[in-house]
């Protein structure tokens, strides 16, 4: 899926500059920008934690750990702005612009399966607060209505996201370990990402500068590894750092804002 957005996106790019010819017939915003925010929901996804624990020989010697789960779905919010260009073509009016998307933290919540043979059952309950910050550049294409004050849009862009994660907690439940947090020598972690969106909405000219506009957008955010600390207790075996894996996460959001041409 995420191959198939990126291409109809970076076409799309690649179309822009002859719909940017100045044609006439319908009156451009120009340069304009806009704040926005807004809500919806956030997809579950897969989630494995890697690393190992460093037993003593005299218990079998160090062992694996190869945790799989999948977090919870939940809601998510955003606020962001952006800033464009607009011109004209014919009946069409064509925008790039460039926008700026900030998701505050959510926590996730994840049950996590390590099969091995040394234990019985080993399971994880694992949280991790994360947020991202998201940087897009968008081609836009915009299509007035009869009424010049109603116009209907879509767009996509393709950019980088910042996914960071604080105060992560990683907690054996079985056999249970209570007060241990397997990453508690680092709990914080950040790294980049792919990020792509589509969006469709509706523009609300207010007088001839001013506008309103609330739209759906579909956000995608690629894959991450997370690195976390050992864990670091005088009571428990020594490990090795941990790494937690996030396949891609997608986000359906409504979005309201304001808007001002120059």
């Amino acid at each position: 899926m995420r191959s198939r957005l990126t291409l109809a996106i970076v076409v799309s790019f690649l179309a822009a500059p002859a719909l940017a010819e100045d044609g006439g017939g319908t009156a451009a915003r120009g340069l304009y920008a806009g704040i926005f925010g807004g809500g919806g929901g956030r997809s579950s996804g897969d989630v494995t934690q890697r690393g190992t624990v460093f037993f003593s020989e005299a218990v079998g010697g160090p062992m694996a750990v190869n945790a799989t789960g999948q977090t919870d779905s939940s809601s998510a919010w955003l606020f962001g702005a952006q800033i464009g260009h607009e011109w004209a073509f014919r009946s069409v009016l064509a925008a790039v612009e460039l926008e700026g998307l900030y998701l505050p933290g959510r926590t996730q919540h994840a049950r996590l399966e390590n099969p091995t043979d040394r234990l019985a059952e080993q399971t994880f309950d694992d949280s991790f607060k994360m947020s991202s910050g998201v940087i897009l550049g968008n081609l836009v294409l915009n299509f007035p209505a009869s009424d010049r004050s109603v116009t209907p849009y879509i767009g996509g862009g393709i950019g980088f996201a910042r996914v960071s994660i604080t105060g992560a907690d990683s907690t054996a439940i079985n056999p249970p370990e209570a007060g241990v947090n397997h990453f508690n020598s680092g709990t914080d972690s950040s790294v980049w990402s792919f990020a792509a969106q589509a969006k469709a909405g509706v523009r609300f000219a207010l007088d001839e500068h001013t506008y309103l506009f609330g739209e759906y957008r579909y956000l995608l955010i690629d894959a991450t590894d997370q690195k976390f600390g050992s864990t670091a207790y005088s009571t428990h075996a020594p490990t090795s750092e941990w790494t937690a894996r996030f396949d891609a996460t997608s986000y359906h959001l409504a979005t309201f804002g304001i808007g001002m041409s120059f």
